[in-house]
């Protein structure tokens, strides 16, 4: 299953619908956060992908809406947050704790607006950055993750 990974859109979601128009065999895409009403808005602009998402420090008024979410895809368990309540920004050491006590095998996170896919405790460390502003040398940028048998791989992908 091919999975668009991305996050930090705050309320631009041209970038978005760009990555989904350069990858159409996408079957599912992961929202990290800060604005998770982008990713409701995109499920309803591509009713046949599906969408999971939680919610950011820049959310406001979420409802339901969870800070963190587990999900598994292919025999692979995934753990997903923004990464704003595990200090991402400082260190690893608490998204590593919390992913561990999940079972998972590969972490998401945004939050930090700078790419990054890193091998870390044998866990898959992954934040794509941000869609609409990224805080490092290179542009806008979000992932797309192969998972199949069990495997994971990932790419970063400029806008």
């Amino acid at each position: 299953m091919k999975v668009l990974v991305m996050s930090d859109t705050h309320g631009y979601i041209f970038n978005a619908k760009e990555a989904l128009a350069r990858h159409p065999e996408v079957e599912m895409v992961l929202h990290l956060g800060d604005y998770c009403r982008d990713a409701s808005q995109l499920s309803q602009l591509y009713p046949d992908k599906k969408f999971e998402y939680v919610y950011g420090n820049c959310d406001i008024g979420v409802g339901t809406i969870s800070a963190d979410k587990t999900i598994e895809i292919d025999g692979v368990t995934i753990f997903m947050t923004h990464g704003h309540k595990y200090s991402v920004k400082w260190d690893y050491n608490r998204i590593l704790s919390k992913a561990k006590a999940e079972n998972a095998s590969v972490i998401l996170f945004g939050h930090t607006h700078v790419a990054v896919i890193d091998n870390v405790d044998n866990k898959l460390v992954i934040n794509p950055g941000s869609m609409s502003e990224s805080r490092s040398s290179k542009s806008e940028s979000y992932v797309i993750m192969e998972v199949a048998g069990g495997k994971v791989n990932a790419d970063i992908y400029y806008v």
